[in-house]
């Protein structure tokens, strides 16, 4: 796991040491204080996961810039200040239109989103270490890390000790190690003594001070560090389990992909042994399918949002099956499947990429791979169009094989399969009324509330109105949040 939290620097424009550092340094305060062993352990993993829930608000932070290049310049300072998130704007290479209006507007819409922000990613990391099998401690210290000493934070509020232990050392972790592998200990030091009293526990920032010189040991042994730790205390984790988080987490980039990776494996499953994949094969199929698209998340988020693109952006575009197997080839546990979840975009006639491989080259669960792939995001939205009726996605995938690009064994069976587009059949609630259910799939699709009022004929209010009722009954303050507890529990 350590190895994929990874992604979590890298999608924020970070150091790729940076979690794992964090997961460590928050170790060793919580041993200074002789926290429980259950706090210390806790302590690491909610630090290794921090970010974990960051891609909930990819869209909205886009619409500034360079996701990636705006995360990592809001991390680097108060997040609370007005004047930061102009900088950290300017420093994502975004134009402000309109001079001055221009920034007021900015500034002015930065108090919505901040909340927002503060309430999706904290309820997406929460639920997804949950999903990782992580108890109390971690999943609560997730849900805190935009939470601030002086009570300026959120989504709760929380005023200093309010916040739990193992989430104020978090903090404090998070501030020393992201300015110390940008600079030096000295200003690690001097960002935690500006930061004292106001975003961090001032106790502990006194304590982190004591501990800075010990960050350039702790980074040069990281890794024998790290499995001393993963050794005295492993994670609840299981590879699908893990598959199944991280494949989430990609999804959550885009509204137009939430539920993707869910449905390519799904479909995988139901047809794997028809077309000869079978034992281990079809295991690793299974974990591929959870996470071929974990290397979107390195390309801004603006390019999957955009309906044409230019050379360039093609290029980064055609970059996310390579990331995605560097990145699992770091991973012990998932090695194994990396090459077949970077191979979803290969073609039996030369075609795809990032390899140009052919038929030859390509086995049976790589070429089941890329026509599932296919086949699901035939009848998905995209930026550039709306998603395709059943009968010409079927056309167009039938296209797909008689031209040579895709499998036709595979293909028939996609087509014989009795999910068709790998998306089980919504269940109903006992909780939700029948038009919130209608609301929160569309909320799922990432529909405004003008869209959804127009969609279902009724007024913004009333769709403010179910969607507020929907998150009380799900027990989330976001989109993000609902989307992730309707796919687990199958309402959408």
């Amino acid at each position: 796991m350590t190895a994929l939290a990874t992604v979590l620097d890298l999608v924020n424009g970070l150091a790729p040491e940076k979690s794992l550092l964090t997961g460590l340094f928050a170790m060793d305060l919580a041993c200074e204080l002789a926290l429980p062993d259950v706090q210390r352990r806790a302590a690491f993993y909610a630090g290794l996961l921090r970010q974990l829930g960051c891609t909930a608000y990819a869209g909205e932070w886009s619409r500034l810039g360079n996701d990636i290049a705006l995360r990592r310049a809001i991390l680097h300072g108060d997040d609370m200040s007005d004047v930061h998130l102009a900088r950290s704007v300017t420093r994502a290479n975004t134009s402000l239109k309109g001079g001055v209006t221009g920034l007021a507007r900015l500034l002015s819409s930065s108090r919505r989103l901040r909340p927002q922000w503060y309430a999706a990613s904290c309820d997406a990391g929460r639920i997804l270490a949950e999903g990782l099998g992580f108890g109390v401690e971690v999943t609560r210290a997730l849900d805190e890390i935009h939470e601030r000493w002086d009570g300026a934070g959120g989504p709760n509020g929380l005023v200093g000790d309010a916040a739990s232990i193992v989430g104020r050392i978090g903090q404090v972790a998070h501030v020393a190690v992201v300015f110390f592998l940008d600079g030096d200990v000295k200003m690690a030091r001097d960002a935690l003594e500006l930061q004292s009293g106001r975003a961090l526990d001032p106790v502990l920032t006194k304590l982190a001070l004591s501990l800075t010189p010990l960050l350039a040991t702790l980074a040069e042994g990281r890794l024998e560090a790290a499995e001393a730790v993963l050794g005295a205390a492993p994670p609840p984790l299981t590879a699908p389990k893990l598959a199944a988080a991280f494949g989430d987490f990609a999804d959550l980039q885009t509204p137009s992909t939430v539920g993707h990776s869910r449905a390519v494996a799904s479909v995988c499953d139901a047809v794997a042994e028809n077309v000869g994949v079978t034992g281990d094969d079809r295991a690793r199929l299974a974990l591929a399918a959870r996470l071929h698209d974990l290397g979107q998340v390195l390309v801004p988020t603006g390019i999957w949002l955009q309906k044409t693109w230019t050379a360039h952006e093609r290029d980064a575009a055609n970059t996310h099956p390579m990331m995605t197997e560097r990145l699992l080839s770091a991973s012990p546990m998932l090695k194994d499947v990396a090459r077949l979840a970077g191979a979803h975009h290969e073609r039996l006639d030369g075609s795809g990429y990032p390899r140009n491989l052919s038929a030859s080259g390509l086995s049976r669960a790589e070429r089941l791979l890329a026509a599932a792939d296919v086949w699901v995001g035939l009848r998905e939205p995209r930026a550039h169009r709306a998603a395709f009726e059943l009968s010409e996605a079927r056309r167009l995938l039938q296209t797909e094989a008689k031209e040579g690009r895709l499998d036709p064994d595979c293909v028939c069976a996609l087509l014989g399969a009795e999910s068709p587009d790998g998306r089980p059949k919504p269940r109903a609630s006992s909780d939700l009324t029948s038009r919130e259910l209608e609301v929160l799939r569309l909320l799922a699709r990432g529909a405004t509330n003008k869209e959804i009022a127009r969609t279902l004929r009724i007024s913004d209010r009333t769709v403010q109105h179910h969607t507020i009722h929907i998150y009380q009954k799900l027990g989330v303050r976001s989109r993000a949040g609902a989307v992730l507890t309707a796919l687990k529990t199958g309402l959408v």
